[in-house]
């Protein structure tokens, strides 16, 4: 394969941007209203948890299993072409879901099926939009870029299960099917009308396009060969992993020490956490090094966890919840504009697509786990005359909850010991150090040969 050649781009537009945002912003909500919704009208048709998980499965599940193709397939085709044609699945997905809603014939499988779907459009779309936001967005904003994305996430997350109960009550669940078939089409028509960049066409040699195969390869060879970048990917699954194992236990651990009022208020901090931690993030756009942000604000989720563990006051539990969701944006944001400003162009959609199914397998994982280790081990070492009480009892106490609180002090000492690791992993502290980045949409764009990707300084 020969070098890329550089086709045209736009110059930087912040109206442009602010469209496209918005535009996601509104059919992500729309997804979040319907996912909302399919849940409890699941749980409610069938009365079963294992039904109702199934519906989580088929969300998470395809994203993880088809990244490395679905990225590779990006970097093959148009943006735009990738954008429109997952969001417009998805738009119809919903449509389709809606017509066997009015006609009484829904029945769960078609939920899981059109779930899948779904998801699989996700995979498509999600890379895309994070190689559009890096080739239309300078490498000095990217920080900003990434914290507004993380903002819209923020905003579904925070308002969809409120809509979504207050929608149900009012028009059902045809109508908030209705309502995200329109999400999807106001998502889709700023990449109808507005003048998108694209990435450098390259020009093919006479053995032609190389196969789906070598160009996943390709993309798993340059990970191997950026030490720094492997590393921190693999920094973010440990963490997302630690994480997941605690997300399924927040619930119990609550409800121990006081009623669902309170879980309400420590849900509610930790969305505003959230909230606080994405605008902070679109308004600064995290430290000059991007590297700093994702360890500092790590090793403090990890500092929180222990402090949930160790503490029964609602109100300083309330306030962990705060800090610890203050800083997901941050990490998330700040990760993402390394992988952004780093990784050359004609790489991004399989990189990004492998580095969101590497850390996104993580979550299944641990839910797999969490409850298991709490119900067998650690609960019952914790409850009166049980086997960790002579150790532990004192720091934490005994009884329902405290021993699931071992497990938070134990995850938070885990999340500390392995930031600490990174922190001394030099290729990892020099990763935005390999490449000197210039402004505008293709930086970081050295032709790929085995002798171009060599180990981090």
């Amino acid at each position: 394969m020969t070098p890329a050649t550089v086709a045209p781009v736009p110059d930087f537009s912040l109206g442009r941007a602010l469209a496209l945002w918005l535009g996601q912003v509104v059919s992500l909500l729309g997804s979040s209203l319907t996912s909302f919704a399919l849940g409890v009208w699941m749980y409610q048709t069938t009365g079963g948890v294992t039904r109702f998980a199934l519906i989580m499965l088929c969300a998470a599940l395809p994203g993880v299993l088809l990244g490395p193709v679905t990225g590779a397939l990006v970097d093959r085709w148009k943006l735009r072409r990738v954008l429109l044609l997952s969001d417009l699945t998805a738009g119809l997905t919903t449509l389709v879901l809606a017509v066997l809603l009015f006609t009484g014939q829904l029945r769960p499988w078609h939920a899981y099926v059109t779930t899948a779907i779904v998801s699989v459009a996700g995979a498509f779309q999600q890379p895309a939009f994070a190689v559009l936001v890096s080739t239309m967005v300078p490498p000095q904003h990217l920080g900003r870029a990434n914290g507004m994305l993380q903002l819209g996430l923020a905003c579904a997350q925070l308002g969809a299960p409120l809509m979504s109960a207050f929608l149900l009550a009012v028009v059902d669940l045809e109508g908030i099917l209705l309502i995200d078939a329109v999400s999807f089409a106001l998502g889709v028509l700023p990449l109808f009308v507005l003048r998108l960049p694209e990435r450098p066409t390259t020009a093919m040699s006479e053995a032609g396009q190389p196969s789906l195969l070598t160009s996943v390869r390709e993309g798993g060879a340059y990970m191997r060969a950026t030490p720094g970048l492997f590393a921190l990917l693999g920094f973010l699954a440990g963490s997302n992993f630690i994480t997941g194992v605690v997300e399924v236990l927040v619930t119990p651990l609550v409800l121990a020490l006081a009623d669902v009022k309170a879980l309400g208020m420590l849900t509610t901090a930790g969305g505003v956490g959230l909230m606080a931690g994405s605008v902070v993030m679109s308004a600064w756009g995290g430290p000059r090094r991007k590297i700093h942000g994702v360890l500092l604000f790590q090793l403090a989720c990890g500092l929180c966890l222990v402090l949930v563990g160790l503490g029964t006051s609602l109100p300083l539990l309330a306030g962990v919840a705060f800090a610890f969701f203050f800083g997901i944006p941050i990490i998330n944001g700040s990760s993402q504009s390394i992988l952004q400003s780093i990784v050359p162009l004609q790489l991004r959609g399989r990189v990004f697509a492998m580095s969101g199914a590497l850390t996104g397998m993580m979550l299944p994982l641990a839910y797999a786990i969490s409850g298991p280790l709490a119900d067998l081990v650690f609960e019952p070492a914790l409850r009166p005359g049980g086997a960790l009480v002579p150790l532990l009892g004192t720091l934490v106490g005994t009884g329902a909850g405290r021993g699931i609180a071992v497990m938070f002090v134990l995850a938070g000492a885990l999340t500390v010991l392995l930031t600490g690791l990174a922190v001394f992993h030099r290729p990892l502290r020099a990763l935005e150090a390999e490449r000197e980045v210039a402004p505008g949409p293709h930086a970081g764009m050295p032709p790929i040969s085995p002798s171009s990707e060599g180990a981090t300084p």
